[in-house]
């Protein structure tokens, strides 16, 4: 009986330990996902600002 329970905990451990395992990495996936896409904010945060001084430009070479 006691050697049931005792088996019991230990698949517990086991299947505790492996979700545990597996959040970690999980949250290691997303904030590596959050870094990429704020990377990914600020390049495209850049490239639309060289746009819009372009643009003022040419108003500016535009306007007599």
């Amino acid at each position: 009986m006691l050697e049931a329970e005792l088996e019991q905990l230990e698949q517990r451990i086991q299947r505790l330990a492996a979700a545990y395992r597996q959040a970690r990495l999980e949250a290691r996936r997303a904030q590596q996902e959050r870094d990429r896409m704020v990377a990914l904010n600020s390049e495209l945060r850049r490239r639309i600002e060289g746009i819009v001084e372009r643009v003022r430009q040419l108003e500016t070479e535009q306007d007599p």
